[in-house]
């Protein structure tokens, strides 16, 4: 029986790619995950391992070959793409290496599109969007458009946008993967100090040993599997 406290689940995902000869490519193999609420669980591994093709599958961006994901106790298969567009706005919050804002909108208003697209009101999705900047420290930066902020500025937007609709799920993909040594533990602390805040559980994927050794669990994925990482 499914355990509906559970944020996030997966059970036995499978992912396979297709070539254009018809040749197949397995990437993901029989992957078992869970995450607690309030749980941060960083995932590792080689390049080309499959660690973003699973949060993608976790996150309902792409449908698994097998297996099943659950989101809040509830199964994502069988949903018809509206739903799960829903869900997925409401439940999940996306960071990726590159943000993604978009160059022609100012920063509140690349934060407040989540919300607006989930059905807020403009006024009550501009609020929103405020103080979600105040809490990434970025109250003086409001009307900036991303080329008007530096790289850990553009990402710490990102952040924001990603929990405007207070998601229970934040996914993480190598968010720190483009910046410098210095404003990476910047945007690490802050990941982190929102996590502390409430009951977002956070998946990271990432190459940084400094942000995975500060989640309360290590995975690695090895041949299409998550295993835990051996220490010692």
């Amino acid at each position: 029986m499914a355990d509906a406290t559970l944020p996030l689940e997966a059970r036995g995902i499978s992912k396979v790619f297709t070539g254009g000869d018809g040749s197949e490519l397995s990437i993901l193999s029989g992957v078992d995950f869970h995450l607690a609420s309030n749980e941060a669980v960083a995932i590792t591994g080689a390049s080309g391992a499959g660690k973003s093709t699973l949060l993608h599958v976790l996150g309902a961006l792409d449908h698994p070959t097998a297996g099943e994901v659950l989101i809040e106790g509830r199964a994502v298969s069988g949903l018809d793409d509206e739903t799960i567009a829903g869900l997925r706005n409401r439940s999940i919050g996306f960071v990726f290496q590159f943000h993604h804002l978009l160059r022609e909108f100012t920063a509140v208003e690349n934060v407040m599109m989540p919300a607006l697209i989930a059905g807020m009101d403009q006024g009550a999705a501009h609020r929103k969007a405020e103080m979600i900047l105040a809490d990434v420290g970025l109250a003086d930066r409001l009307t900036h458009k991303p080329r008007q902020l530096s790289g850990g500025e553009q990402q710490r937007v990102a952040v924001a946008r990603a929990l405007v609709n207070d998601p229970v799920v934040l996914l993480a993909d190598e968010p720190s993967g483009n910046l410098d040594m210095e404003t990476s533990g910047v945007l690490h602390d802050l990941l982190f100090t929102l996590r502390g805040r409430g009951d977002l559980s956070i998946v990271v994927v990432t190459h940084n040993y400094d942000l995975a050794d500060r989640a309360d669990r290590v995975l690695v994925m090895e041949h299409g599997r998550l295993q835990p990482r051996v220490v010692g």
